[in-house]
């Protein structure tokens, strides 16, 4: 250590014409003990604060400082010191080139481990005062991207960050810095940051480090990784098993799942892997661990912990995925056909998580689809509502008939179910069907290989009849409920959406409730009168779609029925909302085809110019729109025309898109 302590003494007493060679030797020296023996830390700090002062030029002051490489981390009273300096000559601008050489010192040492974060972290503020400068902005980003919190968001500083943006626009890498900044700081407290700010790349955007004094830093790194006995666990906790309520005798459905030596200390006394799959029987783990090796984790299960997990068991391999349907088949049998030692929390928790599964999947697993088939006809409509709603919106098709063993006890509770239920079932078979409709323009499936597309021409038709068949029932039953109305109509307009967007056209041809196609228009609600004229909209296109593919038959009935009904009702959301021709032009359409004449005759006779009742500017669905005192229109003189001009087509898009295919002379004002 004599040797170190005489290289401080000769740096301290540098003065102005010093011996540059001597300088060199000195610097060569020391950079050779740091790397073989290293120096003491109390010396290390001398030098660093000597270093900090010395007025030599920058060439050599450079030098000597990318040789000041600490073997253990910086330590706080280092980081403070150095702290203090930069706030000293913040106002002196010849500093400035030491100023951003410290700056990259210290985020070398940042971005190698070799500083604590929480400590670094009591310059955020220091580092902030950097940006206001132009020379040191590129030497503080890094530092100040890296350590901001949500809680350094404010208003005040996004206002200064973009006077700064825009003070140096002509600069694009300054510029570019204070996008990258702004984007976090959005990304952190969306309403501080104007919408227009982009998301830019951080890759590209920050400033290269001295590369020596980057190298090393991580040899140190790395030499500290080696030598070092420590090992860093990373667990994932479900933190329902945390609880003191849980049984502490029954294993848990979703378990905790630890990483053991994280990082480059794997290289260094490394454990061996568990190579043993997930067995109830200890017995069997023990047997299967001595006859192969796998580097499947010891329970696939843990992995549903959080989203990672879930992306992980996303791209298993086929091996991983056929064991996690072994082991969900007689856990999800064990826990709810059987009697179960676990709360109802747990039970809740793990549907939950195989619904998130599912979703992250986008499809359905069929180990759990026959679950559901099971366990639907035995459930008491209360237990796991929610949960089981999550998981019957992604539905296997490897088998039809355990598919519908889904869909028809649904149907049945949803008839014995209050509406706010109803909406949530129907809502459920709406994304089922939908995501079924997905499915099959799939070529590749999770948990199995791709299904067969005789599965997907069977069921589609059968579960969209069996969802219209059930919306018809419902509305014959409450018709003046505005929830299940509502929900029918709003549930027909996604299923045909579906189709179209996918282009599933085998699938395409779904019959539609004639209660939902028929009550909006005697309803108070605009908004589905709007809902219905998209509907049309949307089966214009199914039908092309079918035209133009080769899966229709000249003579395919269901086709033809459709087809009717389309032209009958375009004819009924005409005549209702634009001709004023309800009752005498109704043999054209389909909704009150079939009204008796007397009753004709009796409505005429009670209500005047009974045909204009349901027009635009008669009906009371658009009534909080035409009743608005508007200045420019003369109300005596006001026929549908005008009020599609000033209502329709400005308030409702489907049915404004929809009167004007019908009727040419709604396409020019």
């Amino acid at each position: 250590m004599s040797d170190v302590d005489e290289i401080i003494d000769y740096i301290k007493s540098l003065k102005k014409g010093f011996d540059k060679d001597l300088f060199q030797n000195k610097i060569d020296e020391l950079t050779y003990a740091i790397d073989t023996t290293g120096i003491n830390y109390n010396d290390f700090h001398i030098l660093f604060k000597v270093w900090l002062n010395l007025s030599i030029p920058i060439t050599k002051w450079v030098s000597l400082g990318t040789c000041l490489v600490p073997q253990d981390s910086v330590e706080e009273r280092t980081v403070e010191y150095a702290l203090s300096w930069l706030l000293s000559n913040y106002d002196d601008p010849s500093t400035f080139s030491r100023i951003a050489f410290l700056l990259d010192w210290l985020t070398a040492a940042m971005e190698c481990a070799n500083i604590d974060m929480d400590k670094l972290d009591l310059g955020y503020d220091v580092f902030y005062i950097s940006l206001t400068y132009e020379a040191l902005t590129p030497h503080a980003m890094k530092l100040v991207y890296t350590l901001t919190k949500p809680s350094d968001v404010t208003r005040r500083r996004v206002l200064e960050l973009l006077d700064y943006a825009k003070k140096r626009e002509a600069k694009k890498s300054m510029y570019r810095q204070l996008q990258v900044l702004l984007g976090l700081f959005k990304s952190y407290k969306p309403e501080c940051v104007p919408e227009d700010v982009p998301a830019i790349s951080i890759h590209t955007a920050f400033k290269k480090i001295n590369a020596n004094l980057l190298a090393r830093f991580k040899r140190n790194q790395e030499r500290r990784d080696t030598l070092c006995k420590e090992k860093i666990h990373l667990t994932w906790i479900n933190p329902l098993n945390t609880k003191r309520g849980r049984n502490a005798k029954a294993d848990p459905l979703v378990p905790n799942m630890a990483f053991l030596n994280i990082g480059s200390r794997q290289s260094a006394d490394k454990e061996p892997k568990k190579n043993f799959l997930d067995f109830t029987d200890p017995v069997s783990v023990v047997q299967c661990g001595l006859q192969k090796s796998s580097c499947r984790p010891a329970r696939l299960r843990a992995l549903l912990c959080n989203a990672t997990g879930v992306a992980l068991l996303a791209v298993a391999s086929h091996a991983d995925h056929a064991f996690l349907s072994y082991d969900l088949h007689h856990l999800l049998n064990t826990c709810f056909l059987d009697i179960s030692p676990h709360s109802y929390m747990e039970k809740q928790d793990l549907l939950h998580r195989l619904a998130v599964l599912q979703h992250t999947l986008m499809q359905g697993i069929p180990v759990i689809t026959r679950f559901l088939a099971q366990y639907l006809p035995l459930w008491n409509e209360k237990d796991y509502f929610a949960e089981i709603m999550e998981l019957a919106q992604w539905l296997s098709v490897d088998s039809v008939e355990h598919t519908m063993f889904v869909v028809e006890p649904l149907i049945r509770i949803y008839h014995r179910s209050q509406p706010i239920e109803q909406c949530a079932i129907l809502k459920c078979l709406t994304n089922m069907y939908s995501n079924l409709v997905l499915s099959s323009t799939r070529s590749r499936q999770h948990f199995m290989g791709a299904a067969p597309p005789q599965n997907y021409t069977e069921l589609l038709p059968r579960v969209a009849a069996a969802i219209s068949e059930m919306s018809n029932k419902a509305l014959q039953v409450t018709p003046d409920d505005m929830r299940v109305l509502c929900s029918v109509v709003r549930s027909a307009e996604r299923r045909a959406r579906s189709c179209v967007r996918a282009r599933a056209v085998p699938a395409a041809l779904q019959p539609v409730a004639p209660l939902a196609l028929a009550l909006p228009l005697v309803s108070v609600s605009a908004c589905l009168i709007d809902t219905v004229a998209s509907l049309m909209i949307l089966y214009r296109k199914i039908f092309s779609l079918l035209k133009t593919s080769n899966d229709l038959k000249k003579d395919d009935d269901a086709y033809s029925e459709q087809m009717q009904v389309l032209q009958a009702y375009t004819s009924d959301l005409i005549n209702c909302l634009y001709s004023e021709e309800i009752l005498s032009a109704r043999k054209t359409g389909f909704v009150f085809e079939k009204l008796h004449p007397q009753l004709v005759d009796k409505l005429g006779s009670l209500m005047p110019d009974v045909d204009s009742k349901l027009s635009i500017r008669n009906s009371i669905a658009f009534s909080p729109y035409t009743y608005i005192q508007l200045d420019a229109i003369d109300y005596r003189d006001a026929d549908n025309k005008l009020w599609f001009n000033a209502v329709i087509d400005q308030e409702f898009t489907n049915l404004s898109r929809f009167l004007k295919k019908a009727l040419p002379e709604l396409r020019y004002n």
